[in-house]
This record gives C-alpha cells, structure tokens and sequence, in this order.
C-alpha cells in the first residue's frame, strides 16, 4: 500500500464512520503521486473508485476538494509541506495529527523503520495545542501490528501520547 493511499484510507475511515464531523486535511508530497512521466498512485482513479467526487473548479490538478459521495464531511487534499499527512478534528476538540507510511513487499523488517521514521517525524513536529494527538498510520502486517502493540506500552511513547493507526487492505482500522 502507498503511503498516500494510507492516508486517504485513513481519512474515508474518520469520515464515513462519522468520527469527524468536519473537513480532513490531507498533504500528500507530489513525488508519491507521479515523477517526470511515472505514475506511483493514481490518485484521481482511487478517489473515484472510492467514491469521491473533486468539487472545486480546478479539474486539471489533483489537489483539491473532494466530496466523499453520502457525507457532510469532505477532504481537502494539498501537497503542503510540514503540516502532518492527515490532520483529523474529532467531536471532542482534539486533533489527530497523522503520518502516515507506506507498506514494502520486501524482505526483512522495513515497519521497524518506516513505523520509526514517522515516530521521528511526529517528535520533531512543533504542536501548536494540547489538544493534538501525534499518530502513525501505516499498512496493517502481522509486524505493525506486533510493533504498535510493544511500542504503544513504552513510557516515552506514552508520556508523548503517541497512537498507532494500522490500515487494512478493505479500508478497515486498527487503532492502537
């Protein structure tokens, strides 16, 4: 899985189990969208698929607005560096805060690195409020899974309130 597609996943989830009552904000980096004339994620196809609809004017970019098709709550999507992958406001006031990363078909443990790049990432973020909640996204694999499972129990994960987020291939969450 792409590390956009986590966090478009990642935001349909909030969005249609009516976790979030307004509008995600995504920042996905271009690079993982298309370079030169390589495209890594067809975005426009997996919105559509996914039942989202670009509502603003602009129909030759990516980036936008995007209806998810039966819900108040939509998603705009940007390449804004420095401001999370997903920025999440729940019904209580607090924020969720998200990197994502993506998943690798390669030998050897890579959710040890990617799981702890986006921790690093997440500690070296300035949060402007209380109210954020720092968090990682990424594939669900029986190693996340072990992982965020050990890690959630680590004092300086916990003095830092750090969650886990472990998507799955038909869209479904596991928090942690």
């Amino acid at each position: 899985m792409k590390e956009a597609e986590v966090s478009i996943r990642v935001a349909l989830y909030f969005i249609r189990n009516n976790i979030t009552n307004e509008n995600v904000r995504i920042s996905i980096d271009g690079a993982h969208i298309k370079t030169n004339d390589t495209i890594h994620f067809d975005i426009r196809n997996f919105l559509k698929e996914n039942g989202c609809k670009k509502i603003d004017e602009n129909d030759m970019r990516w980036q936008g607005s995007y209806e998810v098709m039966g819900y108040k709550s939509k998603m705009e999507i940007s390449s804004q560096p420095g401001i999370g992958d997903v920025r999440i406001i729940l019904p209580t006031g607090f924020i969720l805060h998200i990197e994502s990363k993506k998943g690798s078909n390669k030998k050897g443990n890579t959710e040890y690195s990617l799981m702890r790049e986006a921790i690093g990432q997440l500690m070296t973020t300035e949060y402007e409020s209380e109210k954020i909640i720092p968090t990682v996204a990424v594939p669900y694999s029986p190693k996340s899974y072990e992982l965020a499972k050990r890690w959630i129990n680590y004092k300086k994960i916990q003095d830092t309130n750090i969650h886990f987020i472990l998507v799955q291939e038909n869209g479904e969450i596991i928090n942690i």
